[in-house]
This record gives C-alpha cells, structure tokens and sequence, in this order.
C-alpha cells in the first residue's frame, strides 16, 4: 500500500498542475459549444440593411472632434452622427418612439446637449466622437398645461429654459449643464406683449404687439441682468397696408440673433437694436440664416425655383455686396421647400470662401453641397417612414421576349412560323459568338433590369410618409428612380400591380390609390415600376372620397387589370372604362373602425355602367360602440396548396379553404371585464360569420394574419400581463364538401366549417407580423414577426397549430406547451438590428423553396427565406471540381473497360 501510495501521488500532482496550467483552453473550448452564429462569408450575401435617421429637425456641424461630423436630431427622436465625408451614419441613438423621446433641444460645442421628453424632461450629455453618455438628469416643471411653449437654449455652459405666460410675464430660469443646479430662483419678467405669435432668438425674445395698423416690434433679452425692452414701430420696416400682420419667422441656426417680417424683410438684433439687411428674400418661402464669413456676417438664402430648379445665393452684409463664390442655379437639381438646417463657412488663402451647406427638402431627402452647389453626398431620409411596398418582377431579356411572341402569333402558316424559328435562333447564335468574344454582356447579368433564371431579381416600389415613391433594386438596395408626390396623403395608401411585366411588348403597369393632401378626395397614380414613368391614368384627382378599391381578376385584351373604386356616394369607377363590362359577380366590403360596422356591396354591369347594390351588414361586436383594431386578408399572390391534411388514421381532414374570408380583430368595453377582444372571419361575399373567437380582459394589437385556412392576431392579456398569441383553423371534416376541381362559392352551402383555437404565450413583443409565400405554396408555412428588439423571428406554423394537444394520435401535431421558444438561430437578420420595425412584406420567388423578405422601419433590411430548406438549389459550398473529377474519372474508367473486355473476348475467340 505504501508504495503504491508513493508511485501514485507525484503522477497526481503532476496532473493537476497540468490542469491548472490548461484552464484557459478549457474555457475556450466551453464556450465553442454556446456559440450560435453564421459564416463571416455569408454575411451581406443574400441580405442588406440601410440605416436612416428620419427627417432632420436639428443639425449642427462638429468642429472639435478629430473627425468631422455632422451631429442632427430628427424627428424620429433621433441623435446621431454623420460623417462629413460620405454621409454614413457614425453613431446613432433611438429614444422613445412617443413623446418622452421628442427632441426639444440640440447643443454641440465640447460636449453635445440634448433635452429630450415633455415634462419631465431628460437633460443628457453626449461625447462627439463615440456618442457616449457623459451625464444625465431630469427636470418637472410645476405648470404642466403651459410646457408645450417652453424653449430651451444654451449660454455660457447654463442651460437657459424660457416659459411664456401670454400677455402677463416671461418666466426664465437657468441650470447648470453638468449638475442641474439651479442657480437662484426662477425669474419672471413682465411680458404683457406677449402672444402666441411671438419667436425667440436666443437670447432675444420677439413679438408683435398692438392694434392692426398700429402694430409695434418689441424684444426682451431674458438672461440679462437689466431689463431692456427694444421696441420700434413695425412700420420702419414695412409697409402695414399691404403686411398680412407681422408675421415672424426665425433665422435658421443663425450665428448672429435675427428674424424675417412678413416673408420678406431680415431684422438682426445688435447693439440693442435692430439693424435691417440691405438684402431682401427672393422668395416668400425661402430658407435663410447668417454665418461667419471673410468680412463678417453674411446672409445666406435657398429656394426652389418653378423654373429656375434650385437656386442658392450669398450676400455680405457688412459690404452691402454680393458673395459671387457662394451661388448656385442647378434647374436640374429638385429640393423642394429648400432649408437650410446647417452651414459652416471657412477662408482660403484668396479670401474667397470655402463652405458646406447642409439642405433639407420637403421629400425629407438631405443634401451636403458646396459654395457653389456641387452635391458631395445626399441621403434619402423619407426612407425612414415607409408606409406602403410591392415586390414587381422584371421584364424578360429581349431575345427570351422575342421567343415568346413567336409562341403567341398564332396566325400564319407553318412557313411563317418556320422562318421566325430561324430567325430567332440566328439571333441567339449571334448573342452566343457575341459574349465568347467579349463583346456583348449577357442578358442575365445582376446589374441588368432582367429576369433572372430564377427570377430572384426583383423592384420594389416603396411608398413613404412624405409622398416620395421609390424604385429600388432588391439585390443591392440600389434606387433606381425616385418621384415625389406632394399632393399624395399616404394615410390610407394601397398598392397594386395591375400587369406585370411577364407579358411583352406590354410594359409593367402599376397604381397607387390615396387621397389628396388638400382635399381628402380620392387621388390615383399610375405608372411604370421598371422607369417610374407615368403611364395611362398618371395623376388623377377625384371629385368624391373613395371608400374601397379593388381589382378586376379578369384581365383585357392588353392583360391589364381594371381598376375599380367604389366612392362615398356607392358610385362605381372602373379604369379604363373600356373594362366596365368585364365587371362580373364582383364583391367588395366597406369597414368603419370607428364604430364596428361592416357592410357588403354586390357589383354588377347592367349594361350601361356599373352598379353596387348594398346586399349584408353586420355590427361587429354586437350592440354598442366598438374598433376595428386590424384585419387580416388572403394575399393575392397565394396558392391553396392541398385541399386537406393526413391524419394518423391515414384518413384526410379537409381544409375549409374559402378565399372570401376577412379576418377582423375587434376591441370593445365591457363593464365587468374592461376590455373584450373579439376576432371574427367573416364571408366578404355573403357577410355570413364563419368563427370567432373572444378574450375577456385583453386589448388587441394591430397585427393580423391570414392564409389559406389558418388565422392568427395578438392581443396583450390584462389578466395575467403578458402578450399571447392566438391561432384558428377552420376545416371541413373528414368529408369533402365540394367535388376535386370544383370552383368555391359563398353561396353553394350553408354548412358551417369546424373552428379549432390555440393560444401561446409569446415572450417578445412584436410590431409587424406576415406569412412567408411561395410560387406554389409547396413549402412549409411560416410567421415572419418583427420584434421590439430589432430582430426579425421566423417561427415555423408548427409552433402555432391550433390543433395542438389534441388527441388521436395525429404524429404531425407538436405536443401543446403554453410558451413559444424563441432560439437565437431563428433570427433572420442576426445581429443586423432593424429599428422600429413597422412592417414586414414577403414576396415569391421563381425557386420554390425560396421566400423575398423586406423588412420596413426606421431601417430597411432585405434577406431571403426558405422555410423547408433549400431543397431545390445545390448548396454554396457544393464541390463542384470535385464532382466533375469524378464523373471525369467514372467515363474514363467505363470507356476503359468496355476497351479491355472486348480485347479480352477476341482474344478468348482467338483460343
């Protein structure tokens, strides 16, 4: 025992400082396995994310960090960096979507300032460089109903808050930037002149007071220690009879004090005075400040010219000259409403000037120019509030176009038909010695506006909040045109593609339907999604309020869908006109989700024109007042893919696949559990209810899904504070109602379907929600949800089957388990965060397995899915060389063979 002892404890030792010393590598290696990632070569492969900031309410240049910057605050509630250079966003923070994120104020100087919120107020400091958070404390003002008015500005590091009390004082109290001490109390300066009209520019508070025709100018510097009042009659400055009141308007980020009268005439407040500018605005609506320039301040002003396009010019107001380096005439350049949010002006050697101006325009597109106007970058920040996208495919290639129209002239003889054979196939030939010479690019390149083979290849049409339409190349995110609409209120928008572009010479044709900004009527805008070209009804205004719209199923003699739209007056339009008679057994139903009301319209051509006959209504959560919070319809573009399901007992449960349902989610009070949500599936056709579902204590979302037979909408439960998930089916049982190839009818039968419900407990919070489509509909279906988070979850229907934990051995159901997994590996943009994610849209592809995504928020993110893998495309890593060797080596060696044996078997006849 003793020498076993003895042999053993130096081996003992020995192994436990070899441990010790291997402790790293056993930490490393444990972590391999929590790992959950994707390749660095995939990433950006099938997918892109552009990041935007929204329209920019702030800017201001940063002249101290070592990189230059372009520091903005949008009303996004945005802060970021721009890089000076190229435009990319440097850093960003998103705050709140609501009002506590709205930026009141933005200060850049060694540190950058912020106030944020709307009483209580977050006062944070940033760094320039990396945007990180320096300090941060919080302010409540008493009077809450007056907060709105407040400003905010900052002088010798004191934040300065000013809150006027209309016609009787100014109260005026300042802070420290670090601390948020106060120092002394607040002071209140009599402002019996005061009115809601009235401008601050820091430190200067400017109103106009007194009768009409008597008005006078009167301005207050509030933080100094003496109250001074500078008051002067407006009509030194210009003319009362023909003023429309004094109006003021401020600078725009100006370095000396100053306001514009009336439109026209520019005032700075110096020396305790005001001093007018031998310069007046060339225009009403122009956009202007004063910057620092060689020989002193200088006035700067933009507009948009009818005729001239952009105009930008410079006058120096200490020579009472023009600056002839800082001007631009571009009629080729389009900002509308020009503004100048920020400029920064430096010398040369030459005393000439040296400048950046950064301009915003009304399509929320933002432009850093040069003196002289010459663009360095812009940046499409109306991007950051899509309201409306479509997936359009691209035309064929012209020698594929040329084939097909030789299979649609059915007219000829067979010669005819012959030499156009001929003649195809020599062009082909010739495209062929064309490319092996390198003369020619081929047709299915990427950056051509072709088909692809598997029609991967794609436009998307993108409809912002500010009116801007967008055509943009899916694999890149290239846009490829732009075209903005002003008149267009893109509250209620819809989109639809009335022909494609898969039939030739016929070009793509889509239409947008909206209302007017001006009016609220209905406002139509056609054009081509390939050029963005206005083509057949371009822009069209409408006398009357169009309540639903919708589109023919039969096509014309030039395979273009009519347009029909029902207005308020239950009068039908059809576009063109020429389709009215093909309007047939058409339905459409008009919802108020105000109230809960639903009602059905039968559309039917009397020979004349086209008639709507009002046939069902139905009050949506019974007697009382009700909302409409979403619905859910069937997507045009799915496919039933088999009429039923396979059970264990090897029978069929059939699927109740009508393509009429509408899927409503409805929110009422009720007085003993609060809040009732409802979901109801109603026949569009016949207005008969189909299933429903309620849920007691509960406030429904705005997101809804609906495909083939399967529902699915959420709603936050009250009483056990969580977000669920609930799912239906409906399904005809185990006998078939209709005979295979039959067409459905809402009127055929009066039975009504099995409903089977679900809830799962989900523990996101989702804002965008949509099913995965396909060509066929051959693959699995999932749920595409956009979370909070910034990710993108695809969860396998599976997961949310309503038919969950039922009995009868039916293998294909999961057991029920009450909350849905979320794994890491379901994250379809990995760590690609997409900000406020408002909607998710997806789009077929001509691979079967294969599933286009387009994810919209603050970011856009595009990626594509296959939901049962892709079992029709060869992997990226596929062995291609090797797999030619073998094949290579496997014909060598049969040829070999069949050499040998019969050389073999002559010799053995020989014998």
């Amino acid at each position: 025992m003793g020498v076993l002892s003895r042999n053993f404890k130096p081996n003992f030792l020995g192994l436990l400082k070899f441990l010790n010393n291997m402790n790293w590598f056993i930490v490393f290696f444990s972590l391999i396995n929590l790992s959950l990632c994707i390749y660095e070569d995939q990433i950006g492969k099938f997918d892109w994310r552009q990041t935007y900031v929204g329209r920019i309410k702030f800017a201001q240049f940063d002249t101290v960090s070592t990189a230059k910057k372009i520091i903005v605050a949008t009303e996004e509630n945005v802060l970021a960096a721009l890089n000076l250079k190229t435009g990319q966003v440097v850093w960003r923070h998103v705050f709140e979507s609501a009002s506590a994120g709205n930026i009141q104020l933005l200060h850049v100087g060694d540190k950058i300032t912020t106030v944020t919120g709307s009483n209580p107020y977050l006062v944070r400091g940033w760094d320039p460089a990396t945007g990180v958070l320096m300090w941060e404390w919080s302010l409540i003002l008493q009077n809450d109903e007056r907060a709105d008015y407040s400003e905010w500005w900052v002088q010798n590091n004191m934040l300065v808050h000013l809150l006027p009390a209309f016609g009787s004082h100014l109260e005026v109290t300042m802070y420290n930037l670090l601390t948020g001490g106060n120092r002394g109390a607040t002071s209140k300066l009599p402002a019996i002149w005061s009115n809601d009209g009235c401008i601050l520019t820091a430190p200067y508070y400017t109103c106009v007071s007194g009768d009409m025709g008597s008005q006078i100018l009167l301005t207050l510097d509030v933080t100094s220690n003496a109250i001074q009042i500078i008051s002067k009659p407006l009509s030194n400055y210009i003319n009362l009879q023909q003023s429309i009141g004094g109006n003021l308007r401020p600078l725009d980020n100006s370095v000396v004090p100053g306001f514009i009268v009336d439109d026209k005439k520019v005032l700075l407040i110096r020396n305790n005075s005001f001093e007018v500018v031998g310069k007046e605005l060339e225009d009403e609506i122009a956009s202007a400040t004063v910057v620092d320039g060689a020989n002193g301040p200088v006035l700067m002003q933009t507009w948009t010219d009818d005729v001239k396009g952009f105009q930008l010019t410079a006058y120096s107001i200490s020579t009472n000259s023009e600056v002839p380096e800082i001007h631009c005439s571009d009629s080729t350049l389009s900002i509308p409403e020009a503004e100048i949010l920020a400029a920064m002006c430096t010398r040369h050697a030459r005393e000439q000037h040296a400048c950046r101006i950064l301009v915003n325009g009304a399509d929320d597109a933002v432009h850093l120019m040069q003196q002289g106007g010459r663009l360095l970058w812009s940046r499409e920040e109306a991007l950051a509030n899509v309201v409306a996208a479509e997936f359009v495919d691209l035309p064929v290639s012209e020698t594929d176009a040329a084939i097909e129209s030789e299979f649609d002239q059915k007219e000829g003889s067979v010669w005819s038909a012959f030499s156009r054979r001929l003649h195809s196939q020599f062009t082909q030939l010739q495209n062929v010695i064309k490319n092996l010479q390198g003369q020619g690019a081929p047709d299915q390149s990427t950056n051509a506006l072709v088909r692809d083979y598997f029609n991967l290849h794609k436009i998307i049409v993108l409809i912002t909040d500010a009116g801007k339409i967008f055509g943009m190349d899916n694999l890149s995110g290239e846009i490829l045109w732009r075209r903005y609409e002003p008149g267009l209120d893109t509250e209620s928008v819809v989109v639809y593609t009335r022909r494609s572009a898969r039939h030739p010479p016929y070009d793509a044709y889509l239409t947008i339907v909206g209302k007017h900004e001006e009016t609220g009527n209905g406002y139509v805008i056609s054009l081509n999604p390939i050029t963005g070209n206005l083509v057949g009804e371009q822009r069209m205004k409408l006398d009357v309020r169009i309540l639903q719209c919708s589109l023919l199923h039969q096509a014309d003699s030039e395979k273009l869908h009519a347009l029909v739209l029902l207005d308020e007056d239950e009068t039908v339009q059809v576009f063109p006109i020429s389709a009215t008679s093909l309007v047939e057994n058409l339905y459409l139903y008009v919802a108020d989700k105000h109230t809960g009301k639903v009602q059905g319209y039968a559309l039917k051509y009397n020979g004349v024109s086209v008639e709507a006959q009002r046939t069902w209504s139905v009050q949506l959560g019974g007697s009382g007042p009700a909302q409409i919070v979403a619905t859910a319809t069937r997507s045009r573009l799915e496919r039933v893919r088999s009429p039923g399901r396979a059970l264990a007992d090897r029978s069929v449960l059939y699927k109740y696949s009508n393509p009429n349902l509408v899927l409503f989610v409805v929110e009422k009070p009720d007085p003993t559990h609060k809040e009732v949500v409802t979901a109801v599936a109603l026949d569009a056709v016949s207005g008969a209810l189909i299933g429903a579902s309620s849920h007691r204590r509960a406030r429904a979302l705005p997101l809804a899904v609906h495909a083939d037979n399967c529902f699915a909408y959420l709603y936050r439960s009250e009483k056990h504070r969580r977000l669920e998930i609930a799912t239906m089916e409906l399904y005809e049982g185990k006998e078939r109602w209709l005979e295979p190839g039959v067409a459905f009818s809402s009127f055929a039968s009066d039975r009504a379907p099995a409903v089977e419900r679900q809830a799962y407990i989900l523990p996101a919070s989702p804002t965008a929600a949509t099913f995965t489509i396909t060509e066929r509909s051959l693959t699995d279906r999932h749920v595409l949800l956009g979370l909070t988070t910034g990710a993108v979850i695809e969860m396998p229907w599976a997961y949310l089957e309503a038919r969950r934990g039922l009995g009868g051995g039916d293998e294909a159901l999961l057991p029920y388990t009450p909350e849905l997994p979320l794994p890491a590996e379901a994250t379809l943009n990995y760590n690609r965060t997409v900000e406020r994610v408002r909607g998710v849209l997806t789009a077929p592809a001509g691979l079967e397995s294969t599933s286009l995504v387009l994810v919209t928020g603050l970011d856009l993110f595009y990626t594509r899915v296959a939901p049962s893998k892709t079992f029709d495309l060869l992997k990226d890593d596929f062995d291609y060389f090797l797999i030619t060797v073998v094949l290579a080596a496997l014909i060598v060696a049969t040829y070999s063979t069949k050499y040998f044996a019969s050389r073999k078997m002559l010799k053995l006849a020989w014998k």
